[in-house]
């Protein structure tokens, strides 16, 4: 049997091919599944051969490695390795730190499934294990001590308080433990994938007792996280099986072929691409003309009067709201808070905005700009009447907030998309609107633009920090800021006229 394994770090995929008799069979999945078996009869052994060696060949050339054999072809150059199989065994023990603090940077930024992969292609490089977990420990309970490094990496602490309370004249004390929820889920990380061969640390892994099922660290987060951590990246433990990727991918292309059936009968590219440059796109979707109730029948505020909007021509929206890489692609800076390529821009003002915006139209056909309020939460609705795009109520699995435990800005596209194709509407960051904020017009209106002038911007959306009621979230919520303000929970979402 002749097995290949993704050399690309983002990726952990593996597929076997061999030959019994007359029948070939090929076998593929994710590294550490068993996978899924195809066999095919030939009329000889000689044509089952022959088609295996021609099944290789158009398979190669893709970023795949045979296991225990030569390179086939590499997605990128392969470092020449020393006699021990490590690429970093003359590397000095600064430059390994170095390389320990990108992939804790990659864990903090959000990129989770990137430096899984990063861990799962390391397997001969145990320095970078041992790196990354110097300094942790197992306490007497069984549970995670991340390092100060690690802890330091997201920002947290592990803290304990002390109680005092009194039974019947008699004084009792108690110590409550503020535990680093997402440094201890780090700390596991590293030891799930930790190298069988690295015995020196395989005693954390053994007295922690973790068990590898379905990529998923069970004991920790049935009995720890799972209270902390219900979101898309980083949650429930069910997230992560195949089972769950696999029913997700299958909602998305629901979604994306209803997106294209409008596009079809408006005559129009449902979806748009702009090139910036080094494989970075940006991606845009049709929103069709139509008619809604904008505004809150429980309105927070007395400026949310519920009135009937006319769109009269359809635009485009962008997937997702604009990401660092795109940013910095165009701006040549970077002036967010957390920082992540896939990660939302943030820290921008409205006038930041309008510039980029600019500086876009100005490479390009033209003709973007940021959403109007009402086109936006017409486009976040997505022909819902309810709270929120997915209904009455909201959970960590819908969105990034408050109650999502996440305390930062998550990868665009890590939640559902709504009807329309658009993700992440609900939390996450603040998306800048072009209007003026003030109050809503009396009656029905036809293409709105917001008052003509006012002393603050509108921002949609919500973010990170807010709660989950319906007031901080829903599709009807507004909030107004300077527009030379900036804040790590503010970005934008471009639209387009057609």
């Amino acid at each position: 049997m002749r097995r290949f394994e993704f050399v690309d770090s983002t990726s952990n995929k593996f597929w076997e091919v061999d030959v019994k008799g007359k029948t070939l069979n090929v076998t593929f999945g994710k590294i550490g599944t068993k996978g899924q078996s195809k066999p095919k009869d030939f009329a000889t052994p000689e044509k089952a051969k022959a088609e295996m060696e021609k099944l290789i060949k158009e398979k190669t050339g893709k970023g795949y490695v045979e296991v225990g054999g030569k390179v086939v072809k590499a997605a990128k150059p392969v470092a020449k390795k020393t006699k021990a199989g490590s690429v970093g065994e003359g590397l000095s023990k600064a430059e390994k730190q170095a390389k320990a603090e990108k992939v804790l940077a990659m864990f903090a930024g959000g990129q989770w499934e990137m430096a899984r992969g990063i861990l799962e292609v390391a397997q001969e490089e145990h320095w970078l294990f041992e790196e990354l977990l110097e300094g942790c420990e197992i306490d007497k309970y069984g549970l995670p001590i991340p390092s100060k490094k690690i802890m330091d990496a997201f920002g947290e602490v592990r803290t304990y308080e002390e109680m005092t309370y009194y039974d019947e004249a008699e004084e009792h004390h108690l110590y409550e433990t503020y535990r680093p929820a997402k440094s201890e889920l780090l700390m596991l990380e590293v030891l799930l994938h930790l190298p069988k061969e690295l015995k020196q640390l395989q005693k954390l892994q053994v007295k922690f007792g973790l068990k590898l099922r379905a990529n998923i660290l069970s004991k920790y987060w049935k009995e720890v996280a799972k209270s902390k951590f219900s979101g898309v990246k980083y949650g429930d433990p069910g997230f992560f099986t195949d089972q769950w990727y696999e029913a997700r991918e299958a909602e998305i292309l629901k979604v994306e072929k209803g997106c294209e059936a409008r596009g079809k009968a408006l005559n129009k590219a449902w979806r748009e691409e702009e090139d910036l440059g080094n494989g970075i796109k940006l991606e845009m979707v049709l929103i069709p003309a139509g008619k809604f109730v904008m505004g809150s029948e429980m309105g927070h505020s007395d400026d949310e009067t519920q009135h009937e909007v006319t769109l009269t021509n359809p635009y485009y929206m962008g997937k997702y709201v604009v990401t660092q890489e795109q940013w910095e692609a165009l701006m040549g800076d970077n002036p967010s808070e957390t920082i992540g390529a896939k990660l939302p821009v943030t820290d921008v003002s409205w006038e930041d905005c309008k510039k980029f915006i600019k500086k876009l139209n100005g490479i390009t056909k033209g003709k973007f700009r940021l959403p109007t309020e009402s086109e936006w939460e017409y486009a976040c609705r997505a022909g819902t009447s309810t709270a929120f795009s997915f209904g009455d109520e909201i959970t960590p699995k819908d969105a990034n907030y408050e109650g999502s435990k996440i305390g930062q800005p998550v990868e665009v596209g890590s939640y559902m998309p709504n009807a329309f194709g658009l993700y992440d509407m609900h939390g996450n960051i603040y998306e800048w609107c072009e209007d003026w904020y003030g109050d809503y017009p009396e009656g029905s209106v036809k293409d709105p633009k917001g008052p003509a002038k006012s002393e603050k911007r509108v921002m949609r959306g919500g973010n990170f920090k807010k709660d989950g009621s319906y007031f901080e979230l829903c599709s009807s919520s507004r909030d107004k800021c300077d527009p030379i303000w900036r804040c790590e929970a503010a970005g934008l979402r471009l639209a387009r006229t057609i």
